[in-house]
């Protein structure tokens, strides 16, 4: 097995040119291109391994300040343009030219921009932060017209952002960077169900060096129906409890009417599952949960739900590298997840008060948990079938279908300061007693 040095060679950034406006943006290795680092001399994260910096470079780049106006002079005309929606007006102005004219770049810099309304991002696009850039959610729009939205972006064209079943599978937009610099954030002023960023049946996503805060009841990243996406080196930091305790940082899910997991009026809920999804070098802390799935999906064999056919599953999910503590209840929970990995992480101070709550709690999964840290809390992993509960209920339960080599790469984790240094796996619904155990390092 290559160590973390080894591998590192084998990432290689490609140059990808496209759209009339000559955008070139230099892409990172997606979960698929290689095997996951995994540093078998070292459990928890390993500090000499960096995210590959995504760098972007353009002819169409634009910049603006908070005091800067829309490209569009005709929105200055607008009775609902104020100084509370001014900010939002002029981001959206770029994101039109943009899909006008195939893409480009926009620089926000240094200062705080209050956003009331979502920003709609079309296909070819980088947004750019500055180091002290603050993006803030607004409430106040200053018009009896519209009131505020729930969320700042989401990865739509504008002409398709009230367009019902406008996409489905992973035919969206593709080829977004929203990357940020030194301390640049995004703060959701702790808004009731309010978002960050939604994505959904896009391609080629990649989000990094920005800092989150503030949640409250809603995500800071949902992401549905996505192929190709990259999180790394930000912080999502801050949370106020929900009331199930289990609104993720971030949540991966499908669009899915039974389950209600996706209420985006341009989805074609389709139950396009999520691929190739790299989260890492992220920090995670004082959240309900950091990553999870809320509902799984499910597909008919000849015109019903039959229990061990039509799971749907999300694949080639990689969470490595990240720091996550003092979440609310299980900070990773897997749900119908398939070909995944989850290695090289530090994971600890959970609430230890409860048999309840898991490093990581996994269901419907085939998945490789390895080389992790496991410290102060109670049980470290956990396996188990489970029925959807609520919306998505009509679909049967759905088991784990782990491997040998899964079941000895449990093995390979280290434990500190907990009660069960041990996995549990139970196979049968609903039945918890004589689970298999396996035991990890301590």
């Amino acid at each position: 097995m290559f160590n973390i040095k080894n591998k590192m060679i084998l990432i290689i950034l490609t140059t990808i040119l496209f759209c009339t406006t000559c955008t070139i943006i230099i892409s990172p290795t997606y979960a698929e291109d290689i095997p996951p680092s995994e540093n078998e001399k070292l459990y928890g994260i390993d500090k000499e391994y960096k995210s590959p910096q995504i760098k972007v470079n353009s002819k169409n780049i634009h910049e603006i300040t908070p005091d800067s106006k829309p490209c569009d002079n005709q929105i200055l005309k607008y009775s609902t343009y104020n100084k509370y929606t001014k900010n939002y007006y002029t981001i959206l102005s770029y994101m039109m030219k943009f899909e006008k004219s195939g893409g480009g770049t926009l620089k926000l810099k240094k200062g705080t921009y209050t956003i009331t309304n979502t920003i709609p991002v079309p296909s070819n696009v980088n947004i750019m932060l500055d180091d002290g850039v603050i993006i803030k959610k607004g409430l106040k729009t200053g018009t009896s017209k519209f009131g505020a939205s729930t969320s700042i972006f989401q990865l739509i064209p504008p002409s398709k952002l009230q367009k019902k079943s406008a996409y489905g599978k992973y035919d969206g937009v593709s080829n977004v960077n929203i990357i940020g610099k030194g301390t640049s954030t995004i703060d959701l002023m702790h808004i009731k169900d309010h978002l960050a960023i939604v994505c959904g049946h896009n391609r080629n996503v990649n989000i990094q060096g920005i800092t989150f805060k503030n949640l409250n009841g809603g995500h800071f990243l949902e992401i549905a129906a996505t192929n190709k996406m990259t999180i790394t080196n930000c912080k999502f930091l801050g949370s106020k409890p929900s009331a199930g305790l289990n609104k993720e940082a971030i949540n991966i899910d499908t669009p899915d009417i039974n389950t209600k997991g996706f209420n985006n009026i341009w989805s074609k809920q389709d139950k396009t599952p999520n691929n190739n999804i790299l989260i890492e070098n992220n920090v995670f802390k004082d959240v309900d949960r950091a990553i999870g799935t809320h509902k799984y999906s499910q597909n008919k064999h000849n015109g019903k739900y039959v229990e061990h056919k039509g799971q749907i599953y999300h694949t080639q999910i990689v969470i490595r590298n990240n720091d996550i503590s003092k979440t609310r209840s299980d900070p990773i929970r897997l749900l119908n997840w398939k070909d995944s990995k989850i290695i090289n992480n530090n994971i600890y101070n959970i609430p230890r008060n409860s048999k309840d709550y898991r490093g990581v709690l996994a269901t419907g999964v085939n998945i490789t948990i390895k080389y992790n840290r496991f410290s102060n809390m109670n049980r470290p992993v956990q396996f188990f079938p489970v029925k959807n509960p609520g919306a998505g209920s009509i679909y049967t339960v759905t088991y784990n279908n782990l491997n040998k080599q899964n079941e000895n790469d449990l093995r390979y984790n280290l434990c500190s300061n907990v009660a069960e240094p041990f996995t549990r796996i139970s196979n049968v619904y609903n039945y918890f007693m004589y689970a298999k155990q396996i035991h990890m390092f301590v």
